[in-house]
């Protein structure tokens, strides 16, 4: 399971990875915080076609807890957001589950906060991984983001994750924005570098049971 704030962070934080898992026979439940907003960028109908189009593409399952809340995610109470959360961990009980690390963003900040409060303990049930995802603006450098690190080596299909992205084309943005092709592949580059491949993501371990 992957829960992302907006409909691409799932792409950008670790499409390389949920496509190697699907191809592998994974069943990959993806839960988008909202879809759609105020800004221009953000009409519900254009973003809902364009997460649906992604999500099918790369052959995941899709729910989104909020229309139009874009950039408004912290005005609605952590209770409902965490309660909704739970019912689709409930329902799949899934082995992994990725989050959106912090960052600086409103959304992200609620989303990671409200995620990290559904993975308390449950009763019968704990996923032997949680983990955090990337979003291109940890390349600031002044986020801290705790948790060892996870590499996957995504060399073969860094193309696949671009393309996807390109899918959510009000998304793009021109650089030195990274949320383009150069700014995907270099954020990618580097941390290839890190773990001896050309390109891979990275993610951080909050929990992990061996």
């Amino acid at each position: 399971m992957v829960i992302a704030p907006h409909a691409d962070d799932e792409v950008l934080g670790c499409a390389g990875y949920l496509l190697h898992q699907v191809k592998a026979g994974a069943h990959v439940v993806v839960v988008l915080g909202t879809i759609g907003g105020i800004n221009e960028r953000q009409d519900f109908e254009m973003r809902l076609k364009e997460a649906t189009t992604v999500n099918e593409r790369m052959g995941t399952t899709m729910f989104y807890l909020f229309k139009n809340k874009d950039a408004m995610l912290d005005t609605v109470p952590s209770l409902e957001i965490t309660s909704r959360i739970d019912k689709y961990i409930e329902q799949y009980r899934p082995d992994e589950i990725f989050i959106n690390y912090r960052s600086r963003h409103q959304d992200h900040i609620k989303m990671y906060d409200c995620a990290m409060a559904a993975m308390r303990l449950k009763e019968g049930y704990m996923p032997k991984l949680i983990a955090l995802y990337e979003y291109p603006f940890v390349s600031d450098g002044l986020d801290i983001v705790r948790g060892g690190k996870i590499y996957h080596d995504i060399s073969d299909n860094i193309d696949e994750k671009v393309a996807l992205f390109n899918l959510y084309a009000s998304q793009v943005k021109a650089a030195p924005s990274p949320l383009n092709e150069s700014g995907i592949k270099s954020l990618a580059s580097i941390r290839g570098l890190e773990c001896g491949m050309q390109y891979a993501e990275m993610f951080y371990v909050q929990k992990m049971l061996l």
